[in-house]
């Protein structure tokens, strides 16, 4: 596959398409790499041909793909086959029409009361939408409601957030709000947005190493990436604590949060990406 030339979005896109299918061949030689490519996998460093490279059987079927232009960035979220299917959530930094960085989230966690692999498979259009600029925001402001997004998390406080009343969040392919099968998860509670934030004080988030690799205006699309420390909470013992390296993908309309999707795999407390926002 040959990616298309120049600067624009389709020419991203088309070089993230081209590493995805080298990736999936295993065949680093068939992408153009920069000569400081770096590459990580849950944080951990990989060289050409390791990792994905050798494990991944195919990407099936529409994963979302999101650019911003200003930055060379692209962001692939959707599912890769490897011994199974899991949820991916992929950055890409292209320079000089080469990649320069690839930093990739498999998670671990495909199936649960918090995930569901198979719904990343084809991913929702509404990323692909356009916003009128009317009803859009500027790249400041994209920003801004992804980081309020974290500030929230990490006061436990869901109040801080405007959210959008038709708003869910999905969580490695799950629908995680609004959601009466979550009744039998272990908080045994129907949650908003809003109250999955509040809901984590007694597990005190810490909200680290926060970047925005993705903000496009056209589509009201914002991608932000942190490092979050969640504490075990005695009265309600839970496996899944620890740091939760996430990847969020955000729809804004109106100037609040119409969806997220967020893709995340959990690593020991304090861990780090290894990564930091050039911008």
């Amino acid at each position: 596959m040959t990616p298309a030339s120049g600067t624009g979005r389709e020419a991203l896109v088309s070089l993230a398409r081209c590493y995805l299918s080298a990736l999936v061949d295993g065949r680093p030689d068939d992408v153009p790499l920069a000569a400081g490519y770096h590459a990580t996998e849950n944080a951990r460093p990989v060289a050409p041909g390791e990792g994905l490279w050798q494990t991944s059987r195919t990407i099936p079927g529409h994963p979302a793909i999101l650019c911003d232009e200003a930055r060379g960035e692209v962001v692939v979220i959707g599912a890769i086959q490897t011994e199974g299917l899991q949820p991916l959530a992929l950055r890409l930094r292209i320079q000089a029409g080469a990649i320069a960085e690839a930093e990739a989230i498999v998670s671990t966690n495909a199936h649960g009361f918090f995930a569901d692999v198979d719904q990343l498979v084809n991913m929702d259009l509404i990323y692909e939408a356009p916003v009128p600029p009317e009803r859009g925001a500027t790249r400041t402001g994209l920003r801004e409601a992804a980081d309020l997004y974290w500030v929230a998390l990490g006061e436990s406080d869901g109040s801080l957030v405007a959210v959008n009343h038709r708003a869910d969040r999905y969580a490695n392919g799950k629908k995680t709000t609004n959601n009466l099968e979550i009744l039998l998860s272990p908080d045994k509670t129907v949650h908003t947005i809003a109250s999955i934030i509040t809901g984590t004080r007694p597990a005190r988030p810490k909200v680290r190493e926060k970047r925005f690799p993705v903000q496009d205006e056209a589509r009201g699309v914002t991608v932000s990436i942190a490092m979050v420390d969640f504490a075990d909470d005695p009265r309600n013992p839970r496996p899944d604590t620890g740091c939760f390296y996430i990847m969020n993908l955000f729809k804004v309309v109106d100037g609040e949060i119409r969806m997220i999707d967020a893709i995340h795999q959990i690593l020991p407390r304090g861990a780090a990406s290894g990564w930091t926002d050039a911008s």
